[in-house]
């Protein structure tokens, strides 16, 4: 009852702060868009219904490592699912283990997550080997593949047949975000055609033109071929028949290592039978290419025919809620783009979604912020709080080992690490923000015990018998403690923006979507393209503010000479 109490003080004394208390609210803002991006930035829809069924596709492809590449989205998905049902039991229970015992759960299904036991909801393996099977049967193969009929192109027909549900979903999914965009970007479609003189590089547009060159490419090989296709045909029957006899012979010798001289043939007869299996296979594949064009060409018009009737039954019930690209999906785009429509439209330098990336981006800052928070308090604190309470030769140690530690360039040491390990991952950046952060905490931790290991309570503790460790772990850091919670917020700015200027400087993770990642592409390509750095660095410079106003309203909430 007197820890509800003192909480209750703590947050009475923080709302009388409207500033630090609107600083709150954008950092739950933050945060809750980190938990929640996929509802903000996905190609893939939380609902839909397509041919009167309802679907899911958000949840199938939540935990896929296909889709969500990154360990990162991973954790944060599963923490879509864990945090509401840690929330929910703790109101239940109102017991501490279940927050903790939940962690621990979360800890271990993301373990199992990264292992990859969720398989891409697209493929089915029996469906693969029915369509193996169903092609091997429409070959009636025999020993000489020059005997063989002419291989029959499977038609788009045979692939349905073949196909999920859900590739058929994504398939019309992919179509239908390509219509989206081109009726979003329509309206600057003229103003890039009189300043660029071509028509605009949608994903539509691009789509369309690939389609419409192939088609014209198909239909250009089957009027040329038509000709030698009708002349290939009307041979064929006369060349099998006459080849048919020599067809062992070639056969045995390939067996055999003995091509020149066709096993006991004649030269007479070996020339004979070489010119009639030169001609056999030329005609073969002259008759074959003909088909093939003729066949992917009917496939194309059949695709493109099935698609334009099923987008009508394909329903989009809750879509995401600000763009329809996942951070790692093909957004088109390019730098004339870029140049007319807003910047909640533009793409990156590698064509993917801008907004997409800040929103996943959120993730990364979180991420660094509080894994290398916790590594500096997991060794910042038991050794500041050792020195202080014991002093003598080994605070002489660890106070000699802090200023050696701090005298370590952060940057150079990160350089070497990458150099050595020939990597570099997020991973590898909040360990080495987190190694060579907890001086700090050691430092404030020490000065802290020593004052409190000489007031009365600390010698009561003593005259009682306590052992040391009761008496440092149980009596004295819970009282040191608090102070040092002020540290925090400012330790989390110093990660964060220090991850963000490691990856400005090309250090952070390749392909990744971190802030820091993003200012970096738009420095690559500055000043031509000096719109892209401002939006992430913009961000950043608003959750940093935000957190260094928390940080000072949490400092005067514990002091107890600001409360009235």
């Amino acid at each position: 009852m007197h820890i509800e109490s003192y909480r209750r003080l703590l947050w009475k004394q923080f709302r009388k702060n409207p500033v630090g208390l609107g600083a709150l609210c954008i950092l739950s803002l933050f945060l809750f868009i980190a938990i929640y991006a996929p509802l903000f930035a996905s190609s893939k829809p939380l609902c839909l219904i397509w041919d009167g069924q309802l679907y899911f596709p958000l949840f199938r492809y939540l935990f896929y490592r296909g889709f969500f590449s990154k360990p990162i989205d991973l954790f944060y998905n599963l923490l879509m699912l864990t945090l509401p049902c840690t929330l929910l039991l703790y109101w239940l229970v109102k017991k501490t283990w279940v927050i903790f015992g939940m962690m621990l759960l979360h800890f271990c299904l993301f373990a199992w997550l990264l292992t990859g036991p969720v398989k891409n909801p697209e493929g089915a393996p029996n469906l693969v080997i029915a369509r193996q099977q169903a092609l091997e049967a429409a070959l009636s193969y025999r020993e000489d593949p020059l005997l063989t009929p002419l291989t029959p192109y499977p038609g788009w027909s045979f692939e349905l047949k073949y196909m999920t549900n859900y590739a058929k979903i994504i398939l019309l999914l992919q179509h239908k975000i390509m219509l989206q965009q081109q009726e979003r970007l329509h309206q600057y479609a003229e103003i890039f055609y009189h300043r660029f003189g071509r028509e605009m590089p949608t994903l539509w547009n691009v789509s369309q033109r690939n389609e419409q060159e192939k088609r014209e490419a198909l239909e250009q090989q089957i009027q040329q071929t038509q000709d030698g296709y009708e002349q290939a045909m009307s041979k064929l029957p006369d060349l099998i028949a006459r080849y048919t006899p020599y067809s062992h012979q070639y056969l045995m010798a390939k067996l055999e290592h003995q091509d020149t001289q066709l096993l006991n043939l004649t030269s007479t007869k070996f020339t004979e039978a070489q010119e009639i299996r030169n001609a056999l296979v030329e005609t073969r594949k002259i008759a074959q290419g003909h088909r093939d064009a003729l066949a992917s060409l009917t496939f194309l018009q059949e695709r493109t025919h099935w698609i334009d009737s099923e987008l009508s039954r394909l329903h989009i019930i809750w879509p995401s809620l600000l763009r329809p690209f996942h951070w790692e999906d093909d957004a088109g785009g390019a730098q004339a783009i870029n140049q007319i429509v807003p910047w909640w439209e533009r793409s990156r330098i590698n064509r993917k979604d801008l907004v997409s990336s800040l929103i996943f981006g959120i993730r990364v800052s979180i991420v660094v912020g509080i894994g290398a928070l916790l590594l500096s308090l997991f060794f910042g604190i038991p050794l500041g709080a050792c020195s202080g309470y014991f002093a003598g030769k080994l605070d002489l140690v660890i106070c000699r080992l802090v200023e050696i530690w701090e005298a370590m360039p952060t940057f150079f040491m990160l350089l070497l690490i990458i150099a050595l390990t020939q990597s570099k991952s997020i991973f590898l950046v909040i360990t080495v923000l987190g190694i060579f952060g907890w001086t700090n905490f050691a430092r404030f931790m020490r000065a802290e015990v020593l004052k409190q290991r000489h007031l009365s309570y600390v010698y009561a503790c003593t005259s009682l018998g306590f052992d040391h460790k009761k008496i440092l772990f149980s009596h004295i850091l819970p009282n040191a403690i608090p102070p040092i919670l002020t540290l925090i917020p400012f330790a989390m700015m110093a990660a964060i923006s220090g991850e963000a200027g490691l990856s400005f400087l090309g250090l952070g993770e390749e392909g990744a979507t971190s802030w820091g990642v993003l200012m970096d592409e738009g420095r690559s390509v500055f000043p031509a393209e000096s719109y892209l750095l401002w939006p992430p660095a913009l961000l950043l410079t608003i959750l940093l503010v935000c957190i260094a106003l928390v940080g000072d309203v949490i400092r005067d909430a514990l002091d107890p000479k600001l409360r009235s």
